[in-house]
Formats: C-alpha cells, sequence, structure tokens
C-alpha cells in the first residue's frame, strides 16, 4: 500500500513550493473582482440585474426601496486548483521503494497546494480514477495498486477547467504520452508528469536468458543481451519523446525522478523542470 515519510515532506514544505502559473499567483487569493456575482461571503457591491442573471443573487431589500433589481456581487477566489493523479497500476508496485517515492512525491505536491492556501483534489488512478476525499492522506494510505492497464485506457476522470495537475507515474503507458494527455489534459491550466523510474527501467543490463515478468501482462521468456538491452533503451527514448512532444507548451512538461536517487534528488529534478521552485524567506 501507498506510504510515504511525512516528516520529510513537511520539511521539503519549507524550502519549495509549486511552479504554478505565475499569473496566478501574482493575482492570489480572492485579490481580484470576478466576472461574475461569486459564491464568497465577501460582499463588494451591486450591479442592475440582466436577463438570465441568477435569481439568487438578487438583493430584495434593495428592490423593496427602490424597486429596481440588482445583484449582490462577491469577490471570487482566483488561487488555482491544483489536482494531483497517482498512478496505482500494478508496474508502480513492483518495487517497494518506487511506490514509496512516488507516493512521497504526490503527497508533496498536494501538501504544497495546501500550504498556497488552495484546497488539492488527488486522484488514485487504479483500475479506475478514484477521486480521494478532503482529507487526502488517510484515504491514501488505505489505497491499493492493482490497474492492469495504462492510464490512457482507464475512464478518464472528471477533472477542473483550468486545473494545474500533476501526474505522478512511471509513464510506461501502451497508448503513449499523446494518448494520456488527451484523456488527463483536456481544460487544463497546465499538465506536468512527474516521471518515477527504477535503475532496471531505465537501463537495464544484460543477463543472458531470463525469465521476466511484466505485473501488468504476465511472464516470458527472454534473452537480455546487450542488443536486446540497447534496444530497449532506444525504445524507451522514443517514448520519453512522445511524452514530451504531447506536454510541450502545457507547463513543465516531463521530468524523471530516479528511484535510486532518492527524495531530495527528486526534489532537485523538479525544481529544475520548473515543476518545484524554491521558497523565498
Amino acid at each position: 500500500m501507498p506510504s510515504w515519510d511525512e516528516p520529510l515532506v513537511q520539511a521539503a514544505t519549507k524550502r519549495v513550493r509549486l511552479g504554478v502559473d505565475a499569473r496566478r499567483r501574482r493575482l492570489g487569493a480572492g485579490s481580484r473582482l470576478g466576472a461574475g456575482p461569486g459564491a464568497s461571503l465577501e460582499f463588494h457591491d451591486h450591479r442592475s440585474y440582466i436577463a438570465g442573471d441568477d435569481l439568487r443573487h438578487l438583493d430584495w431589500s434593495v428592490y423593496a426601496r427602490t424597486e429596481q433589481l440588482m445583484l449582490r456581487r462577491h469577490r471570487q477566489e482566483v488561487s488555482p486548483r491544483v489536482e494531483v493523479i497517482l498512478d496505482l497500476s500494478a508496474s508502480m508496485a513492483g518495487a517497494p521503494a518506487k511506490l514509496h517515492l512516488a507516493t512521497a512525491i504526490a503527497a508533496l505536491l498536494a501538501t504544497l497546494a495546501e500550504s498556497d492556501g488552495t484546497r488539492p483534489v488527488v486522484w488514485c488512478a487504479s483500475d479506475a480514477p478514484r477521486r480521494l476525499p478532503a482529507d487526502w492522506r488517510p484515504a491514501l494510505r488505505g489505497s491499493a495498486c492493482k490497474g492492469t492497464s495504462g492510464l490512457e485506457a482507464r475512464p478518464a476522470p472528471v477533472l477542473g477547467a483550468g486545473s494545474e495537475r500533476f501526474i505522478v507515474s512511471d509513464g510506461l503507458c501502451p497508448g503513449g504520452g499523446a494518448a494520456v494527455v488527451q484523456a488527463f489534459g483536456s481544460g487544463a491550466g497546465r499538465i506536468a508528469l512527474v516521471q518515477v523510474l527504477t535503475a532496471w527501467e531505465r537501463s537495464p543490463q544484460a543477463v543472458g536468458a531470463a525469465r521476466l515478468e511484466d505485473l501488468e501482462g504476465g511472464a516470458g521468456d527472454v534473452v537480455l543481451d546487450e542488443a536486446t538491452c540497447a534496444a530497449y533503451r532506444e525504445r524507451l527514448a522514443r517514448h520519453q519523446a512522445g511524452w514530451q512532444a504531447a506536454l510541450a507548451g502545457r507547463g513543465a512538461g516531463l521530468v524523471t525522478c530516479a528511484v535510486e536517487d532518492g527524495f531530495d534528488r527528486a526534489l532537485t529534478s523538479m525544481l529544475r523542470a520548473g515543476v518545484l521552485e524554491p521558497r523565498s524567506g
């Protein structure tokens, strides 16, 4: 089951913050007047009723005094919605350290969203994407890795329009990055993949005849010679290039984190890619 070092995550929040769209951060939560009447409790002013407006926002006390239909306007919050999608397919649990690092990264992203004053939405994508409750930590710890297909083959969740989205996965989806981004990137403000891979997944070594088990597709006998390993590395490079092309111009893009390098090196990789930025002050 997913687990992470909560004190380590909390310590990291003092050093970094989310690298969200700078235009949104400059505005800040509730710092500008939204175009609509809004739903917050902070009253701003009135405007005349226009046919089609929501009647629930009419100020009947003004109507009683003036016989004019006026709408109450409130300030809307403009802090970005952050959605974290953690891949919990069976391949993520092949190595305990891989699942541990991926979960720690997902927990960090959600915790940083909270520290920025945003309520994050955390999804676990196993057989089907599942939205966790607002109290996502115990729900995440109780989740299980059981998906046997790529992210692109699972039902697409209903994600928030304009949200900042972070997918935490090994990214080894048969359909490739384009199919996943089409399913999970529609309507996104920005979207990035934090790819978590073991050393063997990045660069397998020649060991001769071997029986390999695909956690999502079954076992098979292969000969892992230098030619086979080189062909795998070339195919992985093409696969990652497909991800980069699908994510181009949509945010931080693809950042790969090596399981064996640990959490701190993953932070460095995410800082370099722009998923995170240093926390000043």
